[in-house]
């Protein structure tokens, strides 16, 4: 039980250092696909997976390019 502990406590320790990379800017890449991320007002936004990381409670209306590209 305490190695669970101890891993969990790691990967929440990781995941918070990857956090405040890409709030820094230090990053650029997506935590959930690994793309590159796109800036607008504050806000983080993937394009491919449409996550996005903004702060406070309400989450803003974000314009994303679409992922779908013409064959």
């Amino acid at each position: 039980m305490t190695g669970e502990l101890f891993n969990l406590a790691a990967l929440n320790r990781t995941l918070d250092q990857e956090l405040c990379a890409l709030v820094r800017g230090a990053s650029l890449e997506c935590l959930v696909c690994g793309e590159f991320v796109l800036h607008a007002g504050g806000t983080l936004a993937c394009p491919e997976c449409r996550s996005i990381l903004a702060e406070g409670r309400e989450v803003p209306e974000i314009e994303l390019p679409s992922a779908v590209q013409a064959g």
